[in-house]
């Protein structure tokens, strides 16, 4: 299927690994001229060779997403390595999970700036161009814990941050997505259930499994047992969506919330 994007730029945030890896490998595949933002310069330079390598066209920026003053910069970056962004990824940098006595303010605050703020800095950064494109994409990799808050007996370790500030962030994403309907912009959130993104995915749910007490197999079958599909997916079941949603293809669908999770989201909260 031809999505029609050939030749746009994307800038894809988080885009050396796992999700956002994969969605910038996409994009390549579809003629986009993709830049891969991260702060590991090996990384980026890693990803950057492998869309080249498979007969795509990208360059890399070296940014911290938790620094709200990186977005202007990473844009006007793009812009001079190819031309200001017509798609535009954003992978937040998401909460740590945890009880909230375990939370103070700090950690409050902390993840509203990288989830909520970062997001308004990216829009800010992105959409001035589009606008005068008359034509643009955005699209969130956000969480399913945006529309239902995780709940322990479901997930089997606690998210009160995710829980609490997700919302707000996609919140913002539907608000946008009216305010630049009239322009041609669509705005998505793909929220992806458990997607296997590897060894540091393995990590985070070894130390989940230790703080209930059980094994790191125990664990896992608790939680595969959840999903209708009893699996985990894989981040390009992901990033075909995501590809789909930024294309010409797509142009009617915005300020929707659309999940990536074996069906689990819908029927175990």
């Amino acid at each position: 299927m031809d999505l029609g994007i050939a030749g746009k730029t994307a800038l894809v945030t988080g885009g050396t690994h796992g999700i956002g890896r994969a969605i910038a490998e996409e994009l390549g595949r579809n003629g986009c001229n993709v830049v891969v933002v991260a702060r590991g310069q090996a990384g980026i330079d890693e990803t950057v060779a492998a869309i080249r390598d498979a007969g795509g066209a990208a360059g890399g920026v070296s940014a911290d997403l938790t620094d709200l003053d990186s977005y202007p910069r990473m844009v006007a970056e793009t812009a001079a390595l190819f031309a200001a962004p017509d798609i535009a990824i954003f992978s937040p940098v998401g909460p740590p999970s945890g009880r909230f006595d375990a939370m103070t303010d700090a950690d409050f605050q902390t993840t509203f700036d990288n989830v909520v703020r970062a997001f308004a800095h990216f829009a800010r950064a992105v959409t001035p161009a589009m606008k005068e494109r008359k034509w643009g994409r955005i699209v969130t990799v956000g969480s399913g814990h945006g529309r239902l808050p995780g709940r322990r007996a479901t997930l089997g370790f606690d998210y009160v941050l995710a829980n609490t500030l997700r919302p707000s962030a996609l919140g913002l994403s539907r608000s946008l997505a009216d305010e630049l309907a009239e322009f041609g912009i669509t705005v998505n959130t793909v929220p992806p259930g458990f997607i296997d993104t590897g060894a540091q995915y393995e990590a985070f749910f070894r130390e989940c499994a230790k703080a209930v007490n059980q094994t790191y197999e125990q664990f896992m079958a608790g939680l595969i047992d959840r999903i209708p599909m009893k699996r985990f997916g894989n981040p390009d079941e992901v990033a075909s969506l995501c590809a789909y949603l930024c294309s010409a293809r797509a142009s009617y669908i915005t300020g929707q919330y659309m999940l990536v999770d074996g069906g689990r989201m819908e029927i175990y909260y």
